[in-house]
């Protein structure tokens, strides 16, 4: 019962800080990037003098921010600027939350549920060829844009086979005048899509946290609760129970729960679901900072309490008292010391890392992206911008030159949240008067919407075309946040065990393959990030999603055309192989600090 206690006040505490540092980033976007930007020039100057009145936006920044956090604590959101005109933000809004809050609850289950069973499935072959094929196609499912799985389901399934199928909208016309029975009916074909969509586009990552967790599991001989045979001759049956394996990898299923959220928001507005993934575009477009300040707290708002509602099920799984294990168990036995030198530690890592085949084909496809995103722009000259106003652009040419951008603001994002990750991970072990406090702030960063806060930092007119660079470090500010949880809580598991490991003049190593366990998941969510970031058009892109949302603007997704698969492809094959690489590298790395 105690213990009951003491981690529901911690739960509390850590929603509290969250909704402290949603609203912080907040009010940092839209008031101080660049001014009091949610008082656009040229609205009704009644309302413009009501919005500088109720937001206080000509006041010093203190007054402003305290102004803020109380209006958007109390649900007073205020009046909207564009979408419509003075009308107030908080009632008109609560359609729109219901019907993004029911996607969410049912897809997000569905692919939780469908995740664990394949996960659980495939683990049983794993060295099997059905397993391993199922494990890459989940993958694949994993690395295609939850918007582009939509429009294909719209274009190539629904209209190809001419379909009756309501494909927009969350209820027909004629809704009100139907029965109960109808209006079931109903809202399930309308919704049937858009929850195929997301499960689709997510159920494939929860597979593969699944499957690493149940292995572990399994490696460790532990007995849990679900029955599990082991594939090889003579092995045993491990039980494993559904809560032992996705707590084996908490940082991991938290993130994608919150990126689950994103894909709902991003099929929302594919299929006109009328929910908050539209009504945040329709604000974008038409700089409406009111509403979608609103929309944004929203969507921190349903990340935090999913999150929280995951730990709590966590939590009661385990009410039989056991203490189970958690992220920050590792299988290890006597930690055996490698050689100081660089070069033989990179020799042994490579070593061990080319016994793979599908990891040196995976390096392979990763260097020709490289290669091509830095010699394809030099070789081929195009002007990203013609494809605007082009009746017939060249797939390949565009293939070629558009790959830079994506692999390098992928590259990117990986590289520094590894680096934030481990940074901030290793101080929280180190400081322990830090610990808490870090790990709280991490907790909280984990929980921003990730599509919402890019959508916001692009709106401003300050940042009205970030570069690669600034990207990347966007997409950093989030991805950060469970690098360093499982950096810290794996090396502080091993110390109370009276561990030596990460005491060792190794212990960057151990981090570092710590880290990649997170950092093959921000690979790919990062490269489908910038897909859907660049398909919505706020900006200038040069990328792969430039020719994607050309296509689809000029109809062209109806047609089996290279203009559309290639720079699916690309995204594709470029997520798929920074995944692998990033896995067989944290496997070599696994194989020689551990016997």
């Amino acid at each position: 019962m105690k213990r009951g206690y003491y981690f529901l006040l911690h739960k509390l505490i850590s929603v509290a800080f969250a909704i402290f540092i949603v609203l912080t980033v907040e009010f940092v976007v839209f008031r101080v990037l660049e001014g009091p930007v949610i008082v656009p020039r040229g609205i009704d100057i009644v309302l413009r003098e009501r919005t500088i009145e109720d937001w206080a936006t000509n006041e010093p920044l203190v007054v402003q921010y305290f102004v803020f956090m109380k209006r958007m604590l109390t649900g007073d959101f205020g009046d909207s600027t564009g979408l419509w005109k003075g009308a107030g933000v908080s009632s008109a809004i609560h359609d729109y939350v219901a019907r993004t809050a029911a996607l969410f609850a049912f897809a997000a289950f569905l692919s939780i549920a469908l995740g664990a069973l394949a996960g659980v499935l495939v683990s049983r072959w794993k060295a099997r060829l059905p397993g391993r094929a199922v494990a890459l196609f989940e993958l694949f499912l994993f690395s295609v844009s939850a918007f582009i799985i939509s429009i294909l389901i719209i274009f190539q399934i629904v209209w190809r086979f001419q379909l009756d199928w309501p494909l927009w909208g969350t209820f027909s016309p004629d809704y009100q005048s139907m029965n109960a029975l109808e209006r079931i009916w109903d809202f399930a074909k309308h919704a049937a899509l858009p929850i195929v969509s997301v499960i689709l586009a997510c159920s494939g990552a929860f597979a593969l946290v699944v499957r690493e967790g149940t292995l572990k599991a399994m490696k460790e001989d532990r007995p849990t609760g679900l029955g599990i045979a082991s594939s090889g001759p003579g092995d045993s049956t491990h039980p494993t129970r559904v809560s032992e394996v996705f707590l084996t990898f908490a940082p991991h299923s938290k993130l994608l729960i919150v990126w689950a959220l994103s894909c709902v928001l991003a099929t929302d507005f594919s299929f006109a679901w009328g929910g908050l993934g539209g009504l945040m575009w329709s604000s974008a477009i038409r700089y409406d900072f009111i509403v979608f300040q609103a929309v944004f707290f929203i969507i921190a708002l349903l990340a935090i309490f999913s999150i929280l509602a995951w730990d709590i099920f966590i939590f009661l799984s385990r009410r039989d008292g056991t203490k189970a294990s958690s992220e920050t168990d590792i299988p290890e036995q006597d930690y055996v010391a490698a050689s100081t030198s660089a070069t033989a530690k990179l020799q042994s890592i490579w070593h061990e890392y080319r016994k793979s085949a599908s990891g040196l084909i995976a390096l392979c496809v990763f260097l020709a992206l490289g290669i091509m995103a830095i010699v394809g722009p030099i070789v081929v000259k195009l002007d990203f911008g013609a494809l605007l106003y082009a009746s017939d652009p060249d797939p390949v040419a565009y293939f070629v030159q558009g790959g830079r951008e994506h692999y390098f603001v992928v590259f990117l994002t990986v590289l520094m949240s590894t680096v934030l990750g481990v940074v901030v991970g290793v101080i929280a072990l180190e400081a322990k008067v830090f610990d808490r406090i870090l790990m709280l702030l991490a907790d909280a960063f984990l929980m921003l919407p990730l599509l919402p806060l890019v959508f916001a930092v692009v709106m401003t007119r300050f940042y009205g075309n970030p570069g690669i660079l600034q990207i990347a470090l966007f997409f950093s500010i989030v991805m950060w946040a469970p690098i360093a949880m499982i950096v810290r809580n794996r090396a502080k598991s091993s110390r109370e065990a009276s561990r030596s490991r990460y005491k060792s003049p190794d212990a960057v190593w151990l981090h570092l393959r710590d880290a990649l366990s997170v950092g093959k998941f921000v690979a790919v969510i990062s490269a489908v990030a910038l897909t859907f970031l660049e398909l919505t058009a706020l900006y200038y892109p040069r990328s792969w999603g430039a020719v994607i949302e050309w296509e689809y603007s000029h109809d062209g997704f109806p047609e089996l055309s290279l203009d559309w698969i290639l720079p699916v492809c690309g995204i594709v094959l470029l997520g798929m192989s920074f995944y692998k690489v990033l896995e067989h590298l944290e496997r070599a790395l696994t194989k020689i600090y551990e016997v």
